[in-house]
């Protein structure tokens, strides 16, 4: 096996017709499913003779540990029962919601805190939470008070004899993880791997890849980023990668449509509104799946010009692009550049 190319479309097809592909010549096993609204995939070199079920039943359980975590439409998971607690008391969490939690706090200050994952109440509002229906734009009153319900200086963690704790000074603040839950399953699936002695392998859930391969000597994955257009499938631009993960957020497919106005998923935690961000597609490339996904939303909420001069002084690898009249603009950082294989059309 040379060359993993992981184009979604694909992918799809293979969905809708209910294959799951094993190549014996080559080891090679491609596996699918659903989760969290999305697709999961893994592709990989089976040199420990996995079984198909005992494999499916591990991703299954993983997925299913994922979900009770940190998913706002399983009423029982952990962030619910946080959400749900109209309390202001500390409550206890787990090692891995203090891990995600802390994360998401630092990179939404480095991102001007519009990746706010205290605004659970404006996305509900807004029809993209669990409760996802809505026929009319919200009033200016209830985008009022739903932001009176959010923001990170109203939670904290408290951390005491080695047990977790989640406080939250407003008892209607509502998280919501869904912005990251891609990049977090992706690099779970990864872990099941890593635990089966499997080292070449391509994770994909939604739009966040883990990559790993097996040596320095081994050849790249090649992974495909979209032409960000709400129809059709063309490639962009590929980037080469081996022990890394990748995120892609885009406004271009993810929305809804009221009076004929167009309502993205992106919601903007200061204006209380969708985002009227510039940026159509944002790519981030670090060593976690989960990283990736944090950096890829907070950036597209920033738009064009913050998000370059963040990724500059962070020295991350990313990928920008807007629209400018009826062309695409790219920017790529100096660190995304390492990764490409051909020039942006």
């Amino acid at each position: 096996m040379t060359y993993i190319i992981n184009i979604c479309i694909l992918f799809y097809l293979l969905i809708l017709m209910n294959i799951h592909i094993t190549d014996q010549k080559h080891n090679v096993m491609c596996l699918y499913g659903h989760t969290m609204g999305t697709i999961w995939k893994i592709k990989f070199i089976n040199d420990q003779k996995l079984k198909f079920n005992y494999l499916m039943k591990k991703i299954q359980t993983q997925l299913n540990f994922d979900n009770h975590q940190i998913s706002s439409w399983n009423n029982t998971s952990d962030i619910s029962n946080f959400n749900n607690n109209f309390t202001t008391k500390p409550q206890k969490i787990n090692n891995i919601l203090s891990k995600l939690i802390s994360m998401s706090l630092l990179i939404g200050h480095k991102t001007h805190n519009l990746l706010d994952i205290t605004s659970g109440t404006l996305i509900n509002l807004w029809g993209f939470g669990p409760k996802h229906s809505i026929n009319k734009i919200p009033s200016l009153s209830e985008i009022k008070t739903a932001k009176s319900t959010s923001g990170y200086k109203h939670i904290k963690i408290i951390k005491k004899k080695n047990t977790n704790y989640l406080q939250k000074d407003i008892p209607q603040l509502q998280i919501n993880l869904s912005s990251i839950g891609e990049g977090f399953a992706a690099d779970n699936l990864a872990e099941i791997l890593n635990r089966e002695k499997i080292t070449n392998y391509t994770v994909l859930v939604g739009g966040a890849i883990r990559t790993h391969t097996p040596c320095c000597n081994s050849k790249p994955k090649i992974i495909a980023i979209q032409k960000p257009e709400e129809l059709g499938h063309q490639i962009h631009m590929f980037v080469s990668l081996k022990n890394n993960g990748i995120s892609t957020s885009g406004t271009y497919r993810n929305y809804y449509l009221i009076n004929k106005k167009n309502i993205i998923h992106l919601i903007d935690p200061i204006t209380g509104n969708p985002s009227n961000t510039n940026l159509i597609s944002v790519s981030v490339i670090s060593k976690s799946a989960l990283e990736s996904d944090l950096w890829d939303t907070g950036l597209m909420l920033l738009g064009f010009q913050q998000a370059k001069n963040i990724a500059i002084s962070e020295k991350l690898a990313v990928c920008l692009i807007k629209r400018e009249a009826s062309h695409l603009f790219t920017w790529i950082s100096p660190q995304f550049k390492k990764f490409l294989i051909n020039q942006p059309t």
